[in-house]
């Protein structure tokens, strides 16, 4: 592999958007180092993972091959003829380690995978906010972000992109903030949050990169080193306060996953330190200095969204509209600048999440206060 000094930044969301969002319910993390890419079947027993997908694709067994299931499955490729296989999944859908199986045939990626990357990284984890410069190319990288002070690299599957990476490289520099070169990404990139992924997810977003057209820019070759954060933890994020029994249970839990693995609305819509969260989770966050705009506290106490239904969580998302018909201000990615093209089935999801957690109490951050957006 051609090695560089290209040192990612890798931010694949909007760093400073105000924004709803979405989490999963448990400690459980995805495997994200399970295995080795084009490992042998044999070595399946030691963790090394599964044998590759056939060339062509493969079908719904492809990566188990010999020895595969000394990793409870075979190798997370992008061989097979659907999800299934593409994952690297047995006909009993146990996951397998990460892995290239079937790469060779055209990326072996399905169709599906790539629409459903696209939808992450378009509207749900809004890569393009921050790797994508004004009136450039689609995530081609931003030399602007953070003021030139901390590029956002090309993403595109160009030499000077992630052209030369594998598939898990680029799953461990969404996922746990590593490149290429296991140098350590800046938090800018939210791994800390991203880390929560599912492996089918993470999949799906290296699917849509790898569909990009090729864009020859070199950026970020000068970011600096950085220390690694640690995670969240699913645990760390309310949960519903929805009944098992409650036909909406599942929906708030996908809005849980949602908020806790893809979108960053933890991140603006929470107290923080050093640009983290760190405490009271989605009851608003005031701005270090005085503009008219704010990250609102979202919790369903009377100082947040009490009011307001799944309904009209999921038109905020992708209408950009508040409960009152208002134009949403500040940088909350809604409607055409992000979060409208969620679909209808998550936008509510994440409503029936953040109505059914516990309200905190954040008077200074209520919606109220914000002025309508001119």
């Amino acid at each position: 592999m051609k090695k560089r000094a290209l040192n990612l930044a890798l931010v694949f969301a909007v760093a400073s958007a105000v924004s709803i969002g979405c989490g999963s319910d448990d400690d459980t993390s995805p495997s994200n180092n399970a295995g080795s890419s084009g490992m042998s079947g044999s070595a399946a027993a030691s963790g090394k993972g599964g044998s590759s997908g056939s060339t062509n694709g493969g079908g719904p067994t492809a990566g188990t091959g010999a020895g595969g299931s000394g990793n409870s499955g075979g190798q997370l490729g992008p061989g097979g003829a659907d999800m299934g296989g593409a994952l690297g999944m047995d006909p009993a859908g146990a996951g397998g380690a990460l892995g290239e199986g079937g790469e060779a045939g055209g990326n072996g990626f399905t169709t599906a995978q790539v629409q459903h990357g696209a939808m992450l990284v378009r509207s749900a984890a809004l890569c393009g906010g921050c790797h994508t410069a004004s009136g450039g190319q689609e995530l081609a990288g931003n030399a602007a972000f953070k003021g030139g002070a901390l590029p956002a690299p090309n993403l595109t599957p160009d030499a000077t992109g992630i052209g030369d990476w594998s598939n898990t490289q680029i799953m461990n520099a969404i996922r746990d903030g590593k490149d290429d070169e296991g140098r350590q990404l800046d938090a800018a990139m939210p791994y800390w949050l991203f880390h929560n992924m599912s492996d089918e997810d993470a999949l799906s977003i290296v699917a849509f990169l790898r569909s990009l057209p090729p864009v020859a820019a070199t950026i970020g070759a000068n970011n600096p080193a950085a220390t690694a954060v640690t995670p969240l933890a699913p645990s760390a994020f309310p949960a519903t306060t929805l009944p098992t029994s409650d036909a909406n249970y599942a929906a708030a839990q996908r809005g849980k996953y949602l908020v806790s693995g893809v979108a960053q609305c933890v991140k603006c819509h929470s107290p923080a330190s050093a640009g983290l969260p760190v405490a009271n989770f989605f009851s608003g966050a005031m701005p270090p200095t005085p503009i008219a705009t704010f990250a609102s506290n979202i919790t369903p106490d009377t100082t947040g969204i009490a009011t307001w239904s799944a309904d009209d969580v999921a038109t905020a998302l992708k209408m950009g509209k508040d409960k009152a018909g208002a134009t949403l201000c500040g940088s909350m990615p809604s409607a055409a600048k992000g979060y409208g093209g969620l679909s209808d089935a998550d936008a509510h999801a994440i409503g029936f999440y953040l109505t059914t957690i516990a309200p905190v109490v954040n008077s200074a951050s209520a919606p109220t206060l914000e002025p309508v957006c001119q």
